[in-house]
């Protein structure tokens, strides 16, 4: 059984342009994007200047810009680049199932300023 430590820590990512599941884009965009949300996340990540955790749940609130209907499950092409841009800033050592114990996703309250993606860093103890 996972326990949490009380240690959190929030990444913000940046307004940028995002993926999500219902998109078809072109291999090279797609690629172009993962790498901008990878590196945003781990500049957000190193900026706050936290020491290793050990084992972590994340849940990803996803703020959408409107009050229209959305799934927020659809951003985890977003959420898997800003995980990996954390496990490169070495917030963690990696992203398997030994240190990421689960990802959860949540609906934020609306953002009139654009869509934006804060994750949730939760260290546990396995």
């Amino acid at each position: 059984m996972d326990t949490a430590t009380g240690r959190t820590v929030t990444v913000n990512l940046p307004h940028m342009p995002y993926l999500n599941s219902n998109q078809r884009l072109h291999w090279a965009t797609k690629a172009r994007k993962t790498k901008a949300i990878r590196d945003a996340a781990a500049w957000a990540t190193k900026a706050l200047n936290q020491t290793p955790m050990a084992a972590v749940e994340i849940t990803a609130v996803i703020h959408p810009k409107t009050n229209r209907r959305f799934d927020p499950h659809n951003f985890q092409p977003t959420v898997k680049a800003a995980i990996d841009g954390i496990v490169d800033a070495q917030l963690i050592a990696d992203d398997d199932a030994t240190r990421l114990v689960s990802v959860a996703f949540r609906a934020g309250e609306k953002d009139p300023t654009g869509t934006r993606i804060e994750l949730i860093v939760k260290e546990v103890t396995r």
